[in-house]
């Protein structure tokens, strides 16, 4: 990447149960936000790329999504699209952005994210293959063998879980946002109920309506937008289209691939990472990830977590708004939203002192897809 591609703007609608509002709704007040956000109007974007969401993308299909979006946005794009990778889709989008800006096709993209998953029943259960005769249904059960998978090559144990749990509920207590605002306590954890063993209810992320926006314009936008850039220094993808019937298809996941030659990108170590967000839509990928992307050699994830070590006060505090498990279920575009805020130092009572970069990981679907993307002051 010879001349940097930025992030201008971000925002977000509303996260909890949005009875009455509808995806497209939610999505049109992020969009504007993020465009205010950035000091620009609809009339400056000439890309528009989307991550429709389970309910929208998976369950009903796009009809396009995009067109859709931009009909209500009033946007005639030189450059549209929109994903379907799961909980990769919105790191992918604005990778994709990145790269149509770099090959000329736009210069002021609009990445949208949106859905309204808790007000469509059936959004996360969905059968999973033949095996939906023996109990096999949405992506709790999935995790659970992951988890199970985990437990038995490295030892790893429940309370390793609730470490990840109890981290992004410190964390989200600090966000006035967050839809969980209670601290949870190793004993609160030990006492949940099990959603599918080893998994209980605070290892599953929340299932939120709400929509998210980011604008990425080429470098020439640098001294006109509202506030100070975030540039993207790296970004990349690695997936696996194994099946959950695959014998290794849980010992790693695609990010093993993605995350190290991602940071290769960037000319970047783990441990010059001063912001980590990663995608947790259950506590034992954000394990598997830990691993994965070098902050710690394969197998001892669960005690490198131990004492809060990822958590507000730990020395690598993780999804510091309280990501997919705490602060709401944003698709991943939460968490690119939370690391250009810290960036920015908008963080407030959550911010990391003397941030300069920040990494962000998207995983979806059957542990089939990951994206990555590195960003920087």
């Amino acid at each position: 990447m010879t001349d940097k591609v930025l992030i201008a703007g971000v925002g977000n609608s509303p996260f909890g149960k949005l009875t009455g509002r509808t995806p497209l709704d939610l999505e049109v007040e992020a969009a504007v936000k993020a465009m205010e956000d950035a000091g620009l109007n609809p009339q400056d974007v000439d890309g528009l790329v989307t991550d429709p969401g389970p309910a929208q993308g998976i369950v009903n299909g796009i009809t396009p999504h995009y067109l859709a979006l931009g009909q209500l946005l009033g946007l005639d794009p030189s450059y549209t699209g929109s994903e379907i990778l799961g909980g990769a889709g919105s790191v992918a989008i604005i990778q994709r952005a990145v790269m149509a800006i770099e090959a000329g096709l736009c210069s002021v993209c609009l990445c949208v994210y949106g859905d309204a998953p808790l007000s469509s029943p059936g959004s996360f259960d969905y059968a999973r293959g033949d095996e939906a005769a023996y109990g096999l249904f949405g992506a709790a059960g999935m995790h659970a063998l992951a988890a199970n998978r985990h437990q038995h090559l490295w030892g790893t144990s429940e309370d390793h879980f609730a470490e990840v749990a109890i981290a992004a509920r410190a964390h989200a207590v600090r966000n006035p946002g967050a839809q969980l605002q209670d601290p949870l306590t190793l004993e609160d954890y030990r006492e949940s109920r099990y959603i599918v063993e080893p998994l209980r209810r605070p290892d599953c992320c929340l299932v939120s309506d709400g929509a998210a926006a980011v604008v990425v314009t080429s470098a020439e936008y640098r001294g006109s937008l509202r506030k100070p850039p975030v540039e993207v220094l790296g970004y990349g993808q690695a997936h696996s289209f194994g099946t959950w019937s695959s014998p290794d298809h849980f010992d790693s996941s695609p990010a093993v691939r993605c995350g190290p030659a991602t940071l290769a990108r960037a000319g970047l170590a783990p441990n010059d990472i001063d912001v980590v967000q990663l995608y947790d839509c259950f506590t034992i990928v954000v394990l598997m990830q830990l691993e994965a992307y070098g902050f710690c050699k394969q197998g001892e994830s669960g005690s490198f977590v131990e004492g809060g070590r990822i958590g507000p006060d730990g020395d690598l505090p993780v999804n510091t708004s309280g990501g997919l498990l705490a602060e709401a279920y944003g698709g991943g575009m939460l968490h690119v939203i939370e690391a250009v805020r810290q960036l920015r130092n908008e963080a407030e009572s959550r911010q990391i002192t003397d941030a300069e970069t920040a990494l962000v990981s998207g995983h979806g679907l059957g542990m089939n897809t990951h994206s990555t993307l590195i960003l920087g002051k």
